[in-house]
């Protein structure tokens, strides 16, 4: 069976292992996005509809490790014959993620990690990725813009990842036309390998481009490279002056010195200088790693 691209990110980050507390917000991006409140004669139930076989699965999964038990599940046809799996979830799991109607869980935004997780589950849920070689779009469909508005603010404040909230027919579409801001959210959701491949058709797509918008490109992406190193350069020093280098366990020490010593240097060409040699997205990981440490020394979030 051949998957679309959408299909094939949604598969890829429905194989990510997960602590338990990703486990939980993930499985709340789950019930924030299609969670509905039945009423069965066996009492109130959390209804899932979900139309991605190898989704249905992740649910299952992150259900058995927040240890949650399902109280049916049923696979339905629709008139195209394409497969849908219903979910019904005991109403107690609302409690125990700490999930409502009005707000998200806090705990999704204390780390980067959960908010990954819980916006991984948002995604296979309800949103959707177009095929890069034909044109670049990412979305996500609510019936609540300030749900949408919740995740642009935070992707915004935190990747500078500049999305927009719109109307569509009767629901809302917070949606990313940019294609980089699009492979730095696959990134950030874990989807490295169909990051990659994106990157790639991009970068490909660019060079068949006219000359200034390559000149200008490369110009925008050198600036965006110089203010990233530059930010974590400052951050860094910082660190080690306040709090000295022991702070650090080994592999970020190494990564730490490394970069203070390569200003110059992209995340793909630092992680060359190590043996082996680490993929961007590996470094990219380390650095937030070190982030998070300062963070949590600071007792505030990094701006």
């Amino acid at each position: 069976m051949l998957y679309t691209f959408s299909e094939d990110v949604k598969g890829e980050l429905c194989h990510i292992k997960v602590t338990e507390i990703e486990a939980k917000s993930e499985l709340s991006g789950f019930l924030k996005s299609k969670g509905i409140l039945i009423k069965t004669y066996r009492g109130l139930h959390v209804k899932l509809e979900i139309g991605f076989i190898p989704a249905a699965r992740r649910v299952m999964n992150l259900m058995g490790i927040v240890e949650v038990n399902k109280e049916k599940l049923t696979l339905i046809k629709n008139k195209l014959k394409k497969k849908r799996v219903q979910i019904f979830i005991p109403f107690s799991i609302l409690e125990k993620l700490e999930v409502s109607i009005l707000r998200v869980p806090s705990y999704v935004f204390e780390d980067w990690n959960c908010f990954a997780a819980f916006l991984r589950g948002v995604f296979v849920s309800s949103g959707s990725i177009t095929d890069p070689a034909k044109n670049y779009h990412f979305e996500i469909i609510s019936h609540n813009e300030e749900f949408l508005n919740t995740i642009k603010n935070y992707l915004s404040e935190n990747l500078g990842i500049n999305g927009k909230v719109a109307r569509f027919n009767n629901n809302f579409r917070f949606y990313v036309k940019r294609a980089r801001d699009i492979i730095e959210l696959l990134n950030f959701l874990g989807a490295q390998r169909n990051a990659n491949k994106m990157e790639r058709m991009v970068s490909t797509r660019e060079v068949k481009g006219d000359l200034n918008r390559t000149i200008n490109f490369i110009e925008a992406n050198a600036k965006r490279v110089a203010d990233s190193n530059a930010k974590q350069i400052n951050l860094i020093s910082s660190l080690i002056d306040k709090y000295g280098m022991d702070v650090l366990p080994e592999e970020l020490k190494q990564l730490a010195i490394l970069r203070l010593e390569n200003e110059d240097l992209s995340l793909s060409d630092l992680g060359k200088k190590f043996t082996p040699p680490l993929s961007k997205s590996m470094v990219y990981n380390r650095i937030r790693k070190i982030f998070k440490i300062y963070e949590d020394l600071e007792g505030k979030r990094l701006e």
